[in-house]
């Protein structure tokens, strides 16, 4: 087994586009909603297809930005896993700790876009969950969302961290946020950095408080730095003197905001990794979600180091 940089835990899936005809249809679309009568029939501008998850978005961004990473996650035993596998090695991005479970589809998204908003629809299929890492070994463990099945998965992250002196960042997913601050309490106790945005923030602390205090909240349960985005506002952070940090977003022109923040968090966490201060970790991430959210997808926009250095001297 080689050792890496970071290993990212978590899932990864297949994300279809379809971008709609906006000329000549009937749905409804407004500020919040989108709605479309049963039994009507819509044409799309073609689709896009695309890798997404938290754990990959955010493995792919780190090897972009020259950090050796790997992924953990479980695939179904499908031409879609293939698809998957296939383009995360040509991100070279480690596939050896991918587990392909034979009683389980991978995990696949639509995305329905209109006028730079968009619906998901999410098809999830209970997995296991069940990896082996305890020989492979790694400075940082990336925790991401996972499916139902996450509380053994996630017990067992935090002792082969344990065992092996491994750091923590984490980023927790739909059902982490859902079940709030109790059933996550051990992880972020371990935690050396924590990203969430202002929603995800309330919801699991159960607080409605402004930033600066809903990043003093999550602090007190034990993340050493806490990290949160909030949209066009930008991002915050609290780091492990507790100094209060505020980043503006980039200006750019905005396509479809689907892995924003993941690319920020792979930003911010490949400058932290290199020892960069917290400021300019922001301005990483900052800079990477602007350019991504220039393109459809989650990964099409990620920076190369290249880019991001000469984005930061430009």
């Amino acid at each position: 087994m080689n050792d890496f940089d970071v290993i990212c835990l978590g899932d990864a899936t297949i994300d279809i586009f379809l971008p709609l005809d906006r000329d000549n249809q009937n749905y409804k679309l407004n500020e919040t909603e989108i709605s479309f009568d049963l039994g009507d029939k819509f044409l799309a501008d073609g689709y896009k297809l695309f890798l997404g998850g938290i754990a990959s978005n955010v493995s792919v961004g780190l090897s972009r930005l020259d950090k050796k990473t790997a992924l953990v996650a479980e695939l179904g035993e499908d031409d879609l896993s293939e698809t998957i596998l296939k383009k995360l090695k040509s991100e070279n991005v480690s596939t050896e700790l991918i587990k392909i479970n034979n009683r389980a589809q991978t995990t696949l998204s639509v995305i329905i876009m209109s006028q730079k908003k968009h619906i998901l629809f999410d098809a999830h299929n209970l997995k296991e969950h069940q990896f082996n890492l305890e020989n492979s070994n790694s400075s940082w463990l990336f925790i991401a969302g996972l499916g139902e099945k996450w509380k053994e998965t996630y017990e067992s992250a935090l002792n082969f961290t344990e065992a092996k002196n491994i750091k923590i960042a984490f980023a927790p997913g739909t059902n982490q946020v859902q079940e709030g601050k109790d059933k996550i309490a051990k992880v972020l106790d371990k935690t050396e950095i924590v990203f969430v945005n202002k929603t995800e923030a309330q919801i699991i602390l159960e607080e409605t408080g402004n930033i600066e205090n809903l990043l003093k909240s999550f602090k007190s349960l034990g993340p050493k730095n806490v990290v949160i985005t909030d949209g066009t506002n930008g991002s915050y952070a609290l780091d492990s003197d507790s100094n209060f940090f505020h980043q503006e977003i980039v200006a750019s022109e905005t396509v479809e905001t689907t892995g924003a923040g993941d690319a920020y968090a792979a930003a911010f966490f490949a400058a932290f990794i290199s020892n960069k201060p917290i400021q300019e970790c922001m301005r990483w991430g900052a800079l990477n979600s602007s350019s991504v959210i220039e393109h459809i997808g989650a990964q099409e926009g990620l920076l190369t180091l290249e880019e991001m250095e000469k984005k930061l001297n430009g």
